[in-house]
């Protein structure tokens, strides 16, 4: 069983090991693989995303009760290019296989819901295996460009 936990600022060297980790970004590899998080920019993304988020984005860690630890992390912003509300459920490599993401995928649909988001979608690179997580969780396939697969659900 896991559940969302809003981290404190203290608390983003999670993010940052989850982000670096080639083998859990390897889903990004189109789009540059691991990423940096360095500490001064802790702040700044703090403010943004947990702090002065404003009903337009959200953010926490998952937290598994099981491995008395964080195995990800959960996140929805709204999009203003696309006019849309945007999903991102990363699972760590080593917690992958064990149903943690298809458990953050509901508890964040569950968050999007009380937010009131009408529906929400994600972007997937083509090969990326979590379409099938999307599509077993409710989501439907509505587009496919040279990118990627765009799911989504109406909440």
């Amino acid at each position: 069983m896991i559940c969302l936990y809003t981290p404190k600022i203290d608390e983003l060297s999670f993010r940052q090991s989850l982000l670096a980790d080639e083998a859990t970004m390897a889903y990004n590899a189109e789009w540059g693989g691991a990423l940096s998080f360095p500490r001064e920019n802790w702040e700044g993304w703090y403010d943004r995303w947990v702090k002065n988020a404003a009903g337009k984005r959200f953010y926490a860690y998952l937290y598994s009760e099981e491995e008395k630890g964080f195995v990800g992390e959960a996140a929805c912003h709204w999009d203003e290019e696309s006019g849309r509300y945007m999903l991102d459920v990363i699972v760590h490599d080593r917690f992958r296989g064990k149903g943690y993401g298809t458990q953050g995928l509901m508890l964040l649909c569950e968050k999007c819901c009380e937010m009131g988001c009408g529906e929400v979608y994600d972007h997937i690179a083509l090969g990326n295996e979590s379409v099938r997580l999307f599509l077993k969780n409710g989501f439907r396939e509505v587009s496919r460009d040279q990118e990627g697969v765009w799911v989504q659900k109406e909440l």
